[in-house]
C-alpha cells in the first residue's frame, strides 16, 4: 500500500554514524535541476542566463513552440508520484505520459523555489532562504511571501520599496515576448508578487476550473513573439502538510489533478503551446517533531528566532553562547535526529547553487544550520504562540523525497 511503502523506507530518526552532511543528497545544478530548466526556457525565449541548461530539454526544443507554460504543482515530489501510481488504477494523464526526474534547489521549499522560477536565479543569487526569512537590516524575521512578521503584522508600510529592497537578479526579465503570471487569488497581487515588475500580465483564479480557463485563454491568444506563462497550484501541498504525503486526502487530490491535467492537455491541443508540468519540492512524512523552544537553554543561545523551514532551520547564535549551542546539538533530542552545519560549510558546499552571492545572503543564512533526519522536523515558535499542531508532511531539508521532482513535457 501507499502508506506502507513510506513507512518501510523511513524510521523516525537516524543514528549519528549515518547522519553526516557530506552524505546527504544535493540538488543537481550541473544540468539536472529546476534552475537548469529555467535556464533552458530563458535562453529559448532569447534571454540571457549563465546557468547550465537542463539535460534532455535544450533551448532548441523549447524554441520550436510559440508558447510555453510552466505549471508548478506545489509539493508533488517524484517519489510521492511514483508511490501514488503504484497504488492507483490507470489514470488519464499521469499514466499516459513519460516523465523525467530532476531536482529542485535548496532550500527545498516554496519561497525559495518559486523565487528561482520567477527570476531564473539560484537561491545563492536571490537570498530567499525559506518560508521564514531573517531580515536583520529590518530588525525582524518575516514570512516574505505573505510579507508579514512572525506576529502577523506587515513587514513594512505601503510606501516601502520592496522591489529595491529584495534586489532580485532577473534573468527571466531579459526574455523576449510576453511573460504571464497565473496564480490563485490573491497571490498575483500580493506585495511580494507586485515587487516582480517584469510580469506583463497577472491573472488570478479560485479553483481548478478557473485555472483551466486561464491556461486556455493564454494558449489561444494570438501573439507575435514567443510567450511564456508561469502557473502555480498550491493546494496539494496544503493537504500533504495536514495529513502527510501518503494520506488519503492528498491521494484523492492527485486523482483530481490527474483529471484536470488531462482536460488541460486536450484544451491546449492545436495551440502550439508546450506544457511543462513540474513541482517545487516533495514532502517528507514526519513522525518526530522537535520543539526547539522546549529544549532547555536552546533559545538562550540565540540572538533571534530561528528561521527557514521545518527541516532546514537557520540558527543565529550569540557568539558567547556558541559552545553551549553546539553542546545542545550533540545531546538528545537533537543528537541522532539532526546534523548541525556551520555557515561557512554551507557556503563552501555550493548547496544554495551557483552564481554571484546576493549581498544579503550572508546575513540571512544562519550561523549554524540544522538539518533534520528523515522522519524528523523542527518547530520554533515565537513567544506566546498558540500550540502548534505537528505537521504530518514537511519539507525544506535534504532527502530524495524532498529534492526529486517530476517533469512532464507535453507537446501540442
Amino acid at each position: 500500500m501507499f502508506s506502507e511503502s513510506y513507512a518501510a523506507r523511513y524510521t523516525s530518526c537516524m543514528s549519528d554514524s549515518l547522519l553526516r552532511f557530506r552524505d546527504l543528497p544535493r540538488p543537481d545544478y550541473n544540468g539536472g535541476s529546476i534552475l537548469n530548466l529555467m535556464s533552458s526556457l530563458i535562453r529559448s525565449r532569447g534571454g540571457r542566463c549563465h546557468h547550465r541548461t537542463l539535460r534532455g530539454l535544450p533551448p532548441s526544443v523549447l524554441r520550436r513552440h510559440k508558447k510555453v507554460i510552466v505549471l508548478l504543482l506545489d509539493g508533488l515530489g517524484a517519489n510521492q508520484l511514483h508511490l501514488f501510481l503504484r497504488s492507483s488504477p490507470p489514470l488519464a494523464f499521469f499514466n499516459r505520459h513519460p516523465w523525467q526526474i530532476m531536482t529542485t534547489v535548496s532550500p527545498a521549499t516554496t519561497a525559495s523555489v518559486v523565487t528561482t522560477v520567477a527570476t531564473g536565479a539560484s537561491p545563492a543569487e536571490h537570498a530567499v532562504l525559506g518560508w521564514h526569512l531573517h531580515l536583520p537590516d529590518l530588525g525582524m524575521d518575516g514570512t516574505i511571501l505573505p510579507f508579514s512578521t512572525r506576529t502577523g503584522t506587515p513587514i513594512a508600510p505601503a510606501d516601502f520599496d520592496l522591489e529595491r529592497y529584495l534586489a532580485l537578479p532577473t534573468p527571466l526579465a531579459t526574455t523576449q515576448g510576453k511573460r504571464v503570471l497565473i496564480s490563485q487569488a490573491p497571490l498575483p497581487s500580493s506585495r511580494t508578487s507586485m515587487a516582480q515588475s517584469w510580469w506583463h500580465e497577472r491573472h488570478a483564479y479560485q479553483d481548478l476550473e478557473g485555472l483551466l480557463r486561464r491556461l486556455k485563454t493564454f494558449a489561444r491568444k494570438s501573439v507575435r513573439n514567443p510567450a511564456f506563462a508561469y502557473a502555480y497550484w498550491p493546494f496539494y501541498d496544503t493537504l500533504c502538510h495536514e495529513c502527510g504525503p501518503d494520506g488519503q486526502p492528498a491521494h484523492r487530490h492527485l486523482v483530481d489533478l490527474d483529471a484536470f491535467l488531462a482536460r488541460a492537455e486536450k484544451a491546449l491541443h492545436g495551440t502550439d503551446t508546450l506544457l511543462l508540468v513540474t513541482a517545487d519540492h516533495g514532502h517528507m512524512r514526519t513522525e518526530n517533531t522537535i520543539d526547539l523552544s522546549a529544549i532547555p537553554g536552546f533559545y538562550d543561545c540565540l540572538a533571534s528566532l530561528p528561521s527557514g523551514d521545518a527541516r532546514m532551520t537557520q540558527c543565529f547564535v550569540r557568539p558567547a553562547q556558541r559552545h553551549a549551542f553546539l553542546q545542545l546539538t550533540r545531546q538528545p533530542p537533537l543528537a541522532g535526529n539532526s546534523v548541525c552545519v556551520a555557515h561557512s560549510a554551507i557556503l563552501r558546499s555550493g548547496l544554495l547553487g551557483p552564481g554571484t552571492l546576493h549581498p544579503a545572503l550572508r546575513a540571512r543564512l544562519g550561523d549554524e544550520v540544522l538539518f533534520a533526519a528523515p522522519g524528523c522536523s523542527f518547530q520554533y515558535p515565537r513567544a506566546q504562540a498558540q500550540n502548534q499542531k505537528p505537521l504530518r508532511g514537511t519539507h525544506g531539508g535534504l532527502s530524495e523525497d524532498e529534492l526529486r521532482v517530476p517533469l512532464f513535457v507535453i507537446r501540442p
